[in-house]
């Protein structure tokens, strides 16, 4: 027995080394393929702060306490505005704040509710692609959206910027209400 042992012993090292190797490309390669598609490396700027994304500048980032007349929210909630300066310096990106993020505490998740809230739809909600569109801007300008959050939200919060062709990487600007 000991001599099958001995002549194979090349074998069976390749094969303890290459099991474990293919093993973990083959998990390495599908969760790739998964978190690419997903937002999972966050390019964070602090508060007051800018950040750059896929030729992109954001920021600094504002949150606002708002009210708007005539409008109804659950109980224990408040809206916050989002204001995001945004300048593509000539491109045609298109971008989108798709999420706040508490940063402490219980780090919820909420998205932008521009069709819950009555939201001036004057202003940009996301980055728009068309340069031959009317409302497309020439220059720098703002995206503005709104948030219903509880009433417990404080911060610091995340906002969370999207550009497709950018990910798995996003941009995150922290700001407190």
């Amino acid at each position: 027995m000991s001599g099958w042992w001995r002549r194979n012993r090349g074998a069976l090292l390749a094969l303890g080394i290459l099991v474990p190797v293919t093993v973990g490309v083959f998990c390495g390669w599908e969760w790739w393929k998964t978190a690419s598609g997903q937002p999972t490396f966050a390019v964070t700027a602090q508060q007051g702060e800018s950040v750059d994304l896929g030729g992109v500048t954001f920021g600094p980032a504002r949150v606002t306490e708002t009210t708007i007349a005539d409008t109804e929210i659950p109980a224990g909630t408040k809206i916050l505005a989002v204001r995001v300066p945004v300048d593509r310096h000539g491109g045609v990106t298109g971008c989108q704040v798709y999420a706040l993020r508490e940063l402490d505490g219980r780090e919820r998740v909420f998205e932008a509710d521009t069709a819950l809230v009555p939201w001036d739809y004057n202003r940009y909600t996301l980055c728009p692609m068309d340069p031959e569109a009317e409302l497309f801007p020439a220059g720098p300008f703002s995206i503005d959206v709104p948030f219903i959050v509880p009433d417990d939200v404080d911060g610091p919060l995340g906002v969370e910027l999207l550009i497709v062709d950018e990910l798995p990487r996003y941009a995150r600007l922290v700001v407190v209400p």
